[in-house]
């Protein structure tokens, strides 16, 4: 059982003892590392270089994929079980000592080491036949792009964690998944497997065959979601801090992407087998919550767009460009949000209201439909990858031709994306007269503490709740009541019992480490929360809220879920953070585009350069 201290953790950064060991830490990692970059680049004989041309011979692979890929799996995959342990302990239990203090922190860290170690491990080992195009990085030293992209993604996602310490210092702790340094070590995790799925196609490219190498295809798209899905767990767990229509959006586009990808590289049934992926991969990552006696992320399964991009495949007879793009992501968009709406009743915490549907499959379906687009577009460039020949002429044509056949479809994907999540992603504030009358009643009934921890003398209430604005709340996204990070968590609708009021369907508690109040989510982007109960936080700088009856005026959500979050900090300093950390984020997915484009149409790249003594 996890167990939290009784005294207030810091709020603002980790001890400089703590920041000293994660540092030892990545140096154990990296120093034998750079050894085995160093001997084998000059040509000596090393036990990884044997292990990957054991690897190599087993999979069909080249020495420079398989090993690698292999790495960046068990890498991936214990960043992931991390990340799945680690957000219901905050939802339970509040925020941690520092990145040592929580057992979470530990798979997350090795896990982003060894993705890019994997990027490494791929580009000391290419050596031999390698690709056509390939990234220069010393004057007798090239690597396949894919390795680049590996390097980087993981880059990102390491360096997130000493940025995500800074962070804290400057502005507070942020205890949510999509806190921006948070976004960076995830983001940078999962984008590994974009890498994969182009070194795949560099591999396909100098010959690799076989079984293994044809089912890599779907099992990388199934990767894929399996990895960006993992921005969805707050709504999984029941505690979004982000509008409801984010997670519409994400659930069109990612599926999209990855389902039309999966359905193009793996043929009949290749959709399907991303699906088996996600589902059998989420088992595995609630292995650590169940054991440790805390909440379970579900998941919206996919499996209805899933099946219609397959029955869109089927009726379109092969086609893989962007006609079958367009017809998949507008069917998966339109079919598949009723399908998911239909599984958001059975399985999410907060599902999606029946009335809200029009506004859920308008944006919903733009979303698919640009997830297609992207999916097309990656996927053709992978095969563009795979058949390309060192004796290929050189690309004919006009370029604003080539621009428009191969690329435009996919950058208008691109831009759809970025413009949907910017519209709905960023929640809205409540109007300041939006108040909540609570009239609190003591009850002897309780719910089981998974984990208790905060002492307090024990107290547990019902509440009836009067909305002074009844227009507003009349049809809500959710409008629940709501506790978390007492020693566990809790939130479930309320019951209208008249115009304007309702009350509590669960009691609710009071006490200790509990935090306390009435969740509102109306429109598209509204948050807010009437607080009923928190305790003085002086690590954060923030007072106690007495559980007593009487008018609560709604705040903006993040005030009081993230109270950690300094108040004080100059607005310019907020802007910088923000530009910059949205610069590296950007640029890895800017990073991306280039590698592919590069590597299925860039001049190739010269051969005289690389050691005559390679193997």
């Amino acid at each position: 059982m996890l167990v939290a201290q009784e005294s207030s953790p810091p709020a603002g950064g980790a001890a400089l003892g703590q920041i000293v060991i994660a540092g030892l830490m990545f140096f154990v990692i990296f120093l034998p590392l750079a050894v085995f970059v160093i001997r084998e680049r000059a040509g000596r004989t090393t036990v990884v270089g044997r292990l990957s041309d054991f690897s190599a011979g087993l999979s069909g692979l080249p020495r420079w994929a398989a090993l690698p890929m292999f790495v960046a799996f068990v890498s991936g995959m214990a960043a992931l079980i991390g990340v799945y342990w680690d957000v219901p302990i905050h939802m339970e239990l509040g925020r941690d000592e520092g990145p040592l203090a929580n057992p979470s922190h530990y798979p997350i860290y090795f896990g982003l080491m060894g993705i890019f170690a994997s990027g490494v491990l791929s580009a000391a080992l290419a050596k031999g036949k390698l690709p056509v195009r390939t990234f220069p990085i010393g004057p007798h030293w090239r690597a396949p792009m894919g390795s680049i992209q590996m390097m980087a993604t993981g880059l990102v996602g390491i360096a997130g964690f000493p940025l995500d310490d800074v962070w804290h210092r400057l502005f507070g702790q942020d205890v949510t998944e999509w806190g921006p340094t948070h976004v960076l070590m995830i983001g940078g995790g999962v984008g590994v497997v974009i890498g994969l799925q182009l070194l795949l196609g560099e591999a396909r490219q100098v010959g690799a065959r076989g079984p293994v190498v044809r089912l890599l295809g779907p099992l990388l798209a199934g990767a894929w979601l399996m990895g960006a899905s993992a921005f969805l767990m707050e709504f999984d767990l029941g505690v979004p801090q982000f509008p409801m229509l984010a997670q519409v959006v994400l659930v069109g586009l990612i599926g999209s992407w990855t389902l039309v990808y999966g359905r193009l590289a793996g043929g009949p049934g290749g959709a399907l087998l991303v699906v088996v992926v996600v589902l059998v991969t989420r088992a595995v990552f609630a292995v650590l919550p169940l054991v440790n006696d805390l909440h379970v992320a579900l998941l919206l399964p996919y499996a209805a767009e899933a099946v219609v991009i397959e029955v869109v495949a089927i009726l379109l007879r092969g086609r893989r460009g962007y006609a079958f793009a367009v017809v998949a992501g507008l069917a998966s968009g339109v079919l598949g949000m009723f399908g998911e709406w239909a599984f958001s009743q059975w399985l999410m915490p907060d599902p999606w209201p029946l009335s809200h549907m029009d506004t859920f499959v308008l944006w919903g379906t733009a979303a698919s439909l640009a997830g297609a687009l992207i999916g097309v577009w990656q996927y053709q460039r992978v095969e563009a990858v795979a058949a390309r020949r060192a004796s290929d002429p050189a690309p004919s044509g006009a370029p604003a031709v080539r621009f428009r056949t191969r690329h435009l479809g996919g950058l208008v994907g691109a831009l759809v994306a970025v413009g949907l999540s910017a519209a709905v992603i960023p929640p809205a504030d409540p109007p300041a007269d939006l108040v909540a009358n609570i009239q609190l009643s003591e009850t002897g009934q309780s719910l089981p503490i998974s984990n208790p921890h905060g002492g307090g003398q024990p107290r547990w209430v019902t509440a009836t709740v009067t909305i002074n604005r009844a227009d507003l709340v009349s049809d809500p996204m959710w409008l629940n009541g709501f506790s978390w990070q007492g020693g566990d968590f809790y939130s479930a609708p309320l019951e209208k019992t008249a115009e304007g009021t309702y009350r509590t369907t669960q009691p609710l508690p009071v006490f200790g480490q509990w935090k306390t109040g009435i969740r509102v989510h109306y429109g598209t982007r509204v948050m807010a929360i009437a607080p009923i109960y928190a305790p003085a936080d002086p690590a954060a700088n923030a007072g106690e809220i007495t559980a007593t009856s009487g008018p609560r005026p709604f705040m903006s959500e993040i005030k009081f879920l993230q109270r950690e979050r300094k108040t004080d900090t100059p607005l310019v300093l907020w802007t910088v953070a923000y530009v910059l950390v949205g610069l590296v984020f950007g640029g890895m997915w800017a990073l991306f585009a280039w590698l592919y484009t590069s590597a299925a149409g860039g001049a190739p790249s010269p051969t005289r350069r690389v050691r005559v003594g390679s193997r």
